[in-house]
């Protein structure tokens, strides 16, 4: 049986479309879809459900882009291409990669044999004239706007260059479309290609600078940022600054990874990876070792002596980690941080918390407070 979660991944990176995987209440069970986009909304997503059949439903929405769903009992499919603006911090305004429906319509049926083994079948193209479900839903661009730096522009940003530190490209692209909305930037130059290009640059500086925090050798990381800004100054046009900036970002972010896991056996690799993606349902060795196909005795014994901790030591030490960035980003209840990180009530977060930083969740919250 093909793992959902990594079919739905491969075929996000090879072809740029955003795909879901539900039930049929709409529970997400796979999602792979471009971090500059919010999730499907939940009337669209509902609609959607009520239209799949075993034959493929090709729509055109409104304000959206080109859907594809279908139902492959007992799960719901659903791919899409966004084709709407997307804007941020009132400055910029620009397009997604588009897809004509043609090749949307070939990729599509890509993940259908790939899932399903068979050739699919496509009902009548259809369109959805709902404005309502539109997914951007910022206000327009202005010459007018001067933004001014502000407090959660700064968090924004801290947020997100922590995911180049950590070498992890899910925090990271989880962090940078709240940076896109919240960040202290604006038009850096008369000229939209100039100001994109000096926007590219400064983001390129930020992220080389995180990337060295967390371990990239200096002269490695500048030598990358010089390579970027020289490709960045001989482009005829940038199309979609944002995208175009978060892909430096995740290469970066990657290169961190690799110095901080060079020495690492690829099942300790893989097994750290496991846990980042299931900090909060991760609960015992066993379950890690079998997806990561090993004995739990032998992956105990390796971890131990590749990272120096046990493998229920380092979920700890995660859990904390992510504890701490909820307690300084978000104004989230503990109790709501507990349960989001799988411990079932607030005290025993506060019990672990306390043991591995000397600090209750309260106390390191008002000691970051600025």
């Amino acid at each position: 049986m093909i793992d959902q979660t990594e079919l739905t991944t491969t075929f996000y990176n090879a072809t740029g479309l955003s795909i879901l995987i539900s039930d049929n209440a709409g529970r997400q069970l796979a999602l792979a879809k471009n971090p500059l986009l919010p999730e499907i909304p939940t009337a669209l997503l509902t609609k959607l459900i009520e239209l799949s059949r075993d034959q493929v439903q090709l729509l055109t929405v409104i304000n959206f882009g080109f859907v594809a769903v279908y139902a492959a009992a007992p799960e719901i499919v659903i791919i899409w291409a966004a084709t709407n603006a997307i804007r941020a911090n009132g400055i910029y305004d620009d397009k997604v990669p588009l897809v004509d429906l043609h090749h949307f319509r070939a990729q599509v049926t890509l993940f259908y044999v790939a899932q399903l083994q068979q050739t699919p079948s496509f009902g009548n193209e259809q369109q959805l004239a709902m404005e309502d479900f539109a997914i951007i839903d910022r206000a327009p661009k202005t010459a007018e706007i001067e933004k001014q730096p502000s407090h959660a522009g700064y968090l924004a940003e801290r947020k997100m260059l922590l995911g180049v530190e950590h070498g992890n490209v899910n925090e990271f692209n989880t962090n940078y479309l709240p940076f896109m909305q919240e960040g202290n930037f604006g038009e850096l130059a008369a000229s939209d290609l100039r100001s994109k290009k000096n926007l590219t640059i400064a983001a390129t500086t930020l992220f080389t600078r995180a990337a060295i925090r967390g371990g990239l050798y200096a002269e490695n990381a500048y030598n990358l940022s010089d390579l970027i800004i020289k490709q960045s100054e001989r482009l005829p046009e940038i199309t979609n600054v944002y995208e175009y900036t978060r892909t430096i970002g995740e290469r970066f972010t990657l290169n961190v990874a690799r110095i901080k896991r060079q020495s690492l056996p690829t099942v300790i690799y893989r097994a750290q990876e496991y846990i980042y993606d299931h900090l909060a349902t991760l609960t015992n060795v066993a379950t890690l070792a079998e997806q990561v196909q090993c004995s739990p005795s032998y992956l105990m014994h390796l971890f131990k002596a590749s990272t120096g901790v046990s493998v229920m030591q380092f979920i700890t030490e995660q859990r904390i980690l992510s504890a701490k960035q909820l307690l300084i980003f978000t104004q989230e209840p503990i109790s709501e941080i507990a349960a989001t990180l799988g411990y079932p009530n607030q005290a025993q977060l506060a019990h672990i918390f306390k043991q591995n930083t000397g600090l209750t969740p309260t106390q390191f919250r008002k000691s970051q407070q600025l």
